[in-house]
């Protein structure tokens, strides 16, 4: 029996279970990894400029393992969870060591203070730590890879993890296929699901940085003072009182600042077809060539985000741990969220969970996932092609409604603090279906998903 006999095999009794409306919409989601980005380089910057205190700085190393994994997405964890990014400079805290005050911002014309801000907007610090993570993006794919084959130091190999996933999208026409069809179509059907799902992974890199917010707004009020003075009158007094104001609403509390670079793995029938020729027999591959194969990771952008949290500085202990958790994990969520908005590739669909007498729609999201009342969303309905293959067709175009109550914030259903177990599966229990309200249309029905549009 070869290798690829096996496959199908493993393919076929699969898909020989019962496979269940919820497990079909599961196969939906991506899947991805998370990597921090750390820097020694940052940590001195914030001692120079006394822009944290270290203490707090502490709670920020566990905020990170704290942080709950976006429910939207497959976690598909390898050992290479962090690296450093050594002198990478350009964050906020390098920004305040150089121009902490009004006197080292005098002299700056408006050239150099556009550049200022961009640099406090983080986009020449993405760039280069861009360069930095490019450095490691071949050790990362080749993890990816091993994981999903999920391959020993022996070269024992199984796509049990692989089958798992792809089995997600399986429906009745499949299961009778791989029942029934002859090995080709059984391949065609293993190659069309599993190399999709494969090729469905995304690496996420984010450096986080934790910092009191009282600098930065000085820092920040002290460039559009900067900029009055250059401005003709009377408009510099409007740029003044528009500084004073930035500064009170910016200044109390600690902020964690978040930037993010996204990857993908590289996985195509051709990058499949050289990793089938490393098989030595049924379950193994030759480790050495394995090893010496190259696989790659395909940048699809970055992102920013922030949030702030109101602390004490006298707070200390368990109380305010959880207040840097909390504040990291907003700000983790609005970065996911912003992914999904500028990369169409990287959003999930999202279950209906229910449709009442009206049409009105009921999605499983909200305020975690970054919703605001009038995003719209493209409604898609599953149907199954000629190969069996679980496909999406458009049905209508519908939009989030403000909902009321306590489970509501700004009209969106917020989820920030539940947990995974909270919003489990309540099949058989007498549970209120809570979620995002969408705009009705007659035809709707909880077979169907939402995905956020353009």
């Amino acid at each position: 029996m070869n290798k690829k006999t096996l496959l199908v095999l493993a393919l076929a009794t699969l898909f020989m279970a019962p496979i269940s409306a919820k497990t079909t919409k599961e196969y939906q989601r991506p899947s991805l990894h998370l990597v921090l980005l750390t820097s020694d380089a940052s940590a001195a910057a914030d001692k120079t400029t006394q822009i944290c205190d270290p203490e707090i700085l502490g709670y920020l190393a566990d905020s990170w393992t704290n942080y709950e994994f976006p429910a939207l997405y497959n976690n598909f964890a390898i050992p290479f969870d962090r690296t450093d990014v050594g002198t990478v400079k350009g964050s906020i805290m390098d920004l305040l060591a150089m121009y902490s005050t009004p006197e080292s911002l005098e002299g700056m014309g408006i050239a150099e203070l556009k550049n200022l801000v961009e640099m406090l907007q983080g986009k020449k610090y993405r760039e280069s730590l861009k360069e930095e993570v490019d450095k490691i993006s071949d050790e990362v794919a080749h993890q990816l890879v091993k994981k999903w084959w999920c391959i020993s130091d022996d070269g024992t190999v199984s796509d049990s993890l692989l089958m798992k996933l792809a089995c997600y999208s399986a429906t009745q026409n499949q299961i009778n296929s791989a029942a029934e069809t002859v090995l080709g179509a059984q391949q065609s059907l293993y190659n069309d699901l599993g190399n999709a799902t494969i090729a469905n992974t995304f690496i996420d890199f984010t450096k986080v940085d934790f910092y009191e917010s009282e600098p930065v707004a000085a820092f920040v009020k002290n460039i559009m003072y900067l900029v009055a003075s250059q401005t003709p009158s009377p408009a510099d007094v409007a740029v003044r009182v528009a500084a004073e104001a930035a500064y009170k609403a910016m200044k109390e509390g600690y902020t964690a600042f978040t930037n993010n670079l996204l990857y993908k793995l590289e996985w195509n029938d051709s990058i499949a077809g050289e990793f089938y020729k490393i098989w030595t027999d049924n379950n193994h591959v030759d480790m050495e060539k394995f090893n010496n194969m190259k696989f790659n990771l395909t940048y699809v952008g970055n992102t920013k985000a922030s949030a702030t949290c109101l602390m004490k500085k006298e707070d200390r202990g368990q109380g305010a741990q959880n207040l840097v958790n909390k504040t990291v994990a907003k700000a983790l969520n609005r970065q996911f969220a912003d992914m999904q908005r500028q990369f169409e590739e990287f959003r999930p669909m999202v279950p209906v969970m229910m449709v009442d007498a009206k049409g009105i729609i009921t999605a499983d999201m909200g305020t975690k996932e970054g919703v605001s009342v009038g995003d719209k969303f493209n409604l898609l309905e599953p149907y199954t092609n000629e190969k069996g293959v679980t496909k999406y067709k458009y049905v209508a175009t519908v939009k989030v409604v403000k909902g009321k109550g306590e489970q509501f914030e700004n009209g969106v259903w917020d989820n920030e603090e539940l947990n995974q177990a909270e919003t489990a599966d309540t099949e058989g229990t007498d549970v209120e279906i809570v979620g995002t309200l969408l705009s009705k249309f007659k035809n709707a029905n909880p077979s169907m998903f939402v995905k956020m549009t353009k």
